[in-house]
């Protein structure tokens, strides 16, 4: 008699148990992604939009740099920002015997007391012969339809998003850029240049976002990371942090005291820089996915509060110093893989410069050589200058410096440097 009643309360037990996580596990996922500022923009971007403007630039065949495809294809990118009401200018450049254009969209910051700005960048010439679909048609792509959803709304800090020509040909035009950029005092804290975002032919791959960074940038990928764990449920998106590559659009950004990473699909692609880097190859989805977590990552670094922030004024990168004196400048740009741009020759003393941004009091600023401690300064202006300790500074170093607030939070900024001065502290 007390058998049915109780078989009907276990069966609905575990019909009951059955079905709970089902119920919670949406419910958290949604309320999981009400919690999140930027889920919104996620549903923007779209496989079909990403496709579009893939197929227009696929439409203007290949894009050699110097090119009138390569031209033509610049003037769409142009116009098609310009459309978005963003702030659109040409940047011209003329290095090594190639000469074009990269397409400068931004977005200004709403921080009146910042210079910060973030910088987005892909690169639309392609080498003969090839569409560049994947390299770097994929990330074009994926730029256009961020920019579309980024321009919507305001942001504290600065973002350029960038159309780089000239990478397939030595990385000539955002070796331009960031060297004007430099000349010109940009605050440029971080550059994320995704190249060949494109493909992905494993599971694992398909969900899977490589983050390639030298030491001194590891804080981006870092960043992105933790970024990609809060919208793994929207998303499913991780990302890989590895050593660097220096042969992509980031590196001269680095070469210049800025921070930077490439970012790359998982997959190996074996169609690139041939005939056969065609749209067929491509796999929209993950590029669409591999979109959406770019544009949470660039919108979270945009919107972070930066506490502190310093930067090395002086000396300049890339130029030669006879004490304080730049006495010439040094055109290494086209000795790319040599790891030489932006290298700055020290012929003796030279005064080291650092400026302070920061919403806290600054407790001192440190000055080093190679890691090593060499010099503290409490008040501004931060300067030093340039020597060695216990022996002379000849060679190649590192020179760093870091800025501690009251608080204990800490901002550096590095640059590499050829020393040959004879002075030091004890002798």
């Amino acid at each position: 008699m007390i058998t049915k009643p109780i078989t009907i309360c276990v069966v609905a037990l575990f019909l009951f148990s059955g079905l709970l996580p089902i119920s919670l596990s949406k419910q958290s996922i949604t309320e999981q992604e009400s919690l999140l500022p930027f889920s919104d923009y996620i549903h923007q971007i779209s496989q079909r939009k990403i496709e579009t403007y893939h197929d227009m630039l696929m439409s203007f065949g290949s894009r050699y740099t110097g090119s009138e495809n390569c031209s033509n294809a610049g003037d769409w990118l142009f116009a098609t920002f310009s459309s978005m009401d963003l702030d659109v200018e040409i940047h011209n450049w003329d290095y090594a015997g190639f000469s074009s254009r990269n397409i400068v969209a931004t977005l200004p910051g709403t921080n009146e007391e910042s210079t910060i700005e973030y910088l987005l960048t892909a690169h639309y010439d392609c080498t003969p012969n090839s569409l560049g679909a994947d390299d770097d048609g994929s990330g074009i792509a994926a730029i256009l339809a961020i920019a579309e959803v980024l321009q919507q709304s305001d942001f504290p800090y600065t973002i350029r998003i960038i159309a780089f020509s000239g990478e397939e040909v030595g990385t000539f035009g955002s070796f331009c850029y960031a060297r004007d950029a430099y000349h010109r005092g940009d605050n440029i804290r971080a550059v994320i240049n995704p190249d060949m975002i494109g493909y992905a032919d494993t599971e694992e791959g398909g969900r899977t976002l490589r983050f390639f960074y030298p030491e001194r940038s590891k804080w981006i990928a870092t960043f992105a990371q933790n970024v990609a764990n809060d919208y793994d449920p929207i998303i499913d998106m991780t990302v890989d942090a590895l050593p660097n590559y220096i042969g992509a659009d980031h590196q001269p950004f680095i070469d210049y005291g800025y921070d930077g990473v490439w970012v790359a699909h998982q997959d190996g692609y074996k169609w690139a820089n041939t005939p056969e880097d065609d749209p067929e190859h491509l796999n929209f989805t993950y590029l669409t996915k591999a979109t959406k977590l770019l544009l949470v990552i660039i919108a979270e670094l945009a919107t972070t509060t930066v506490p502190v922030h310093i930067q090395l004024t002086h000396p300049y990168e890339g130029r030669g110093y006879l004490k304080n004196n730049p006495i010439f400048r040094l055109d290494l740009g086209k000795q790319w893989y040599w790891g030489l741009r932006g290298m700055t020759l020290l012929i003796g003393r030279t005064k080291a410069k650092a400026i302070v941004e920061s919403n806290q009091d600054i407790k001192y600023v440190i000055f080093c050589v190679d890691n090593n401690f060499m010099y503290w300064d409490s008040s501004p202006p931060y300067e030093w200058n340039i020597q060695g300790k216990h022996s002379p500074l000849i060679g190649k170093h590192t020179l760093q410096v870091y800025a501690y607030t009251i608080n204990d939070l800490v901002a550096t900024d590095q640059m590499d440097i050829y020393s040959f001065s004879t002075k030091c502290q004890y002798n």
